[in-house]
């Protein structure tokens, strides 16, 4: 996969300040509950969603393009509505709802896959912590499909046009990495525009 060695302590720095920063309990409240629709804030001022702790969450994937796959624990806070007593989880920029690796993990498998055209082996060994591989997987990484279908949702996109899981890759990595600062290294530049919506 292609990488770059500049300034890659710069780009760490940004994206462990994203997933570390804790802006506390008021800051990251939801203006709403997401299962009945009903305002955080009652009109007589008192609060419907109440934080309702905060529990460690596994991240997959490498946080950098230079950096190896790896395991990262981030802390997230719990809100719960009184109306309906649904709990949901606030996460952090870059994480995404449901999912095992990282946005920028996603980005940067998509970029290598669809724009660099690395094979889809090699990604995997890129991007997944996971060493182990079954023998009917040998030599693909099922993600990679699952991940273009979904990546409008995922990245915030706009809808594409009906096209191949490689073209849909193709376009959300290269709108991803337009997000990102242009004097970065390109591989760079896709994993910090995941973070960016």
């Amino acid at each position: 996969m292609k990488t770059s060695t500049a300034t890659v302590d710069d780009f760490w720095d940004a994206v462990k300040f994203w997933w570390t920063k804790d802006d506390g309990v008021e800051a990251l409240r939801p203006s709403h509950c997401a299962a009945c629709g009903a305002a955080a804030h009652r009109g007589d001022g008192r609060l419907r969603l109440h934080g309702h702790g905060s529990r460690e969450r596994t991240v997959w994937g490498p946080t950098l393009p230079a950096t190896p796959p790896a395991l990262t624990s981030v802390r997230v806070r719990r809100f719960k509505c009184t109306d309906c007593g649904a709990a949901r989880t606030a996460l952090p920029r870059g994480l995404g709802r449901r999912l095992r690796y990282s946005l920028s993990a996603i980005a940067l498998a998509l970029a290598a896959w669809a724009m660099w055209l690395c094979p889809a082996a090699e990604v995997r060994a890129a991007v997944s912590p996971c060493g182990i591989v079954g023998a009917s997987e040998v030599g693909r990484w099922r993600s990679l499909r699952r991940w273009a279908r979904r990546a409008t949702g995922l990245f915030g996109l706009p809808a594409a046009a009906a096209a191949t899981a490689r073209q849909h890759a193709a376009r959300a990595a290269q709108l991803v990495r337009a997000r990102g600062p242009t004097d970065a290294p390109d591989a760079a530049r896709v994993v910090l525009g995941a973070h960016v919506r």
